[in-house]
C-alpha cells in the first residue's frame, strides 16, 4: 500500500463533464471536496481518491443523481483516461492482450485497484475491487463508473454495440437508489457480490482492434510511464500542483488530501527527511519548469501560477531553486529544442 490512494485528473475531469452538462454547481462541489477547481490547468496531475469519492458521493446526493457513475458520455476513453494508461491498452492487438495488460497499468491511472480476468464456463470475468471500504458513500458510483469504463475498453475491440452477458457488483443493493434493469439496459445485473465484473462470452478475447486509431494519440508515439509516487512526500507533492493556483496550500489542507492530522503528516515527512515548507518549495519549482516551457505563459502570470504576485519574489526563489532566472531557463530551453 502506498501513502494514500491516488488517481489522475482525466478520472475526475470524466465526472466533472457529465456535471457540467447537467448544469450542476461543480466548482461548490470541488470546495466542499476539498479538490482543486482548476485542476483541469494540470491534466497530469495526481489527487486523492478519497477527495474524488467524496466529490462524487456529495454531488450525487445533492443533484439527485445515484446513478451518476453510469451516466454515459461523448469521447469518455479519450476524456477519463489517462494516456500512459489508455494508449498501452487500446493498442494490443487483441482484447486478450488488452485485458492482459491492463492490471500492471491500472496505477498509471488510480492505485490500489485490484484488476483481474477470471474463466466462468463459457464466460469471461474482467473484475475489479476499488481502493475503498464497501459501506462508504459514493462506493457504487467509483464501481459502476469503473466497470463501464471497462466495457467501454471491450467494446473498442469487439465492437461500439457490445453490451456484457451479466454485469456482478460488490455494492449494495440497499445502497443503489435507481432501477438496475433500465440503468443496465436488462442485463441481469447481481449485487453484494465478492467484487465487481463484467462478464461476456470468451469467444470475444480474440477480438481484433479497429484499424481505426482516432481513440489513440499520434501513431507511433510512446506515452510517458507516469508511474505513481511511493512515498508520502512524493504523493503529496504530486497532489499539490492545481492547489498552487488557488494560492498557498496550507499544511491543514495538507492533512486533508492526506487523510493524516496535521501532526502525524507533520511526523512522517520528517521521517521521509522532507519538511511540509520544503515540499512546497519543490512542488512550485517543478510547476515553475513546467509552465516555462508554455511560450503562451509570460514570466509574470507563470509567477501568479504558483502564488507570487510579486515578480521579483518569484525571481528570486526561481534562482535559488535553479542558479538562474526564468527568462534565462526559458531562452535557454527554448534554443535547445
Amino acid at each position: 500500500m502506498r501513502a494514500f490512494p491516488l488517481t489522475k485528473a482525466p478520472t475526475l475531469a470524466g465526472y466533472v463533464s457529465v456535471l457540467r452538462q447537467i448544469g450542476a454547481p461543480v466548482n461548490a462541489g470541488l470546495c466542499r471536496a476539498r479538490l482543486p477547481t482548476l485542476f483541469e490547468e494540470f491534466p497530469d496531475s495526481w489527487m486523492s481518491y478519497e477527495r474524488l469519492r467524496i466529490f462524487t458521493a456529495d454531488m450525487a446526493r445533492r443533484e439527485g443523481i445515484p446513478d451518476l457513475g453510469l451516466i454515459p458520455q461523448a469521447a469518455d476513453m479519450q476524456q477519463s483516461l489517462s494516456r500512459s494508461f489508455r494508449e498501452p491498452v487500446l493498442s494490443a492487438p487483441t482484447l486478450f492482450r488488452a485485458l492482459q495488460r491492463i492490471p500492471s497499468l491500472t496505477s498509471r491511472q488510480t492505485t490500489d485497484i485490484r484488476f483481474w480476468v477470471e474463466p466462468a464456463g463459457d464466460q469471461v470475468r474482467v473484475c475489479l475491487a476499488l481502493p475503498l471500504p464497501l459501506d462508504v458513500p459514493g462506493y457504487s458510483i467509483g464501481e459502476t463508473r469503473t466497470l463501464g469504463l471497462i466495457a467501454n475498453i471491450i467494446g473498442a475491440f469487439v465492437g461500439s454495440s457490445f453490451a456484457p452477458t451479466r454485469v456482478l457488483l460488490a455494492s449494495r443493493a440497499g445502497d443503489l437508489h435507481f432501477d438496475l434493469s433500465a440503468a443496465y439496459g436488462g442485463v441481469p445485473v447481481h449485487t453484494d457480490q465478492p467484487y465487481g465484473a463484467i462478464e461476456f462470452p470468451r469467444t470475444l478475447l480474440s477480438s481484433a482492434r479497429p484499424a481505426a486509431r482516432d481513440h489513440l494519440g499520434h501513431p507511433g508515439s510512446t506515452p510517458p510511464a507516469n508511474l505513481p509516487p511511493e512515498t508520502l512526500a512524493c504523493a503529496l507533492g504530486a497532489c499539490l500542483a492545481p492547489y498552487l493556483l488557488e494560492g498557498y496550500p496550507s499544511v491543514d489542507l495538507a492533512a486533508e488530501i492526506a487523510g493524516l492530522s496535521v501532526r502525524t503528516l507533520q511526523r512522517r515527512l520528517r521521517e521521509e527527511g522532507e519538511s511540509y515548507m520544503g515540499l512546497i518549495d519543490e512542488v512550485r519549482c517543478e510547476a515553475a519548469l513546467s509552465s516555462l516551457r508554455d511560450e503562451s505563459l509570460s514570466l509574470r502570470e507563470t509567477g501568479q501560477r504558483l502564488g507570487y504576485s510579486d515578480q521579483a519574489a518569484f525571481t528570486r526563489a526561481f534562482q535559488r531553486w535553479t542558479g538562474t532566472t526564468p527568462g534565462e531557463y526559458r531562452a535557454r530551453t527554448h534554443t535547445s529544442e
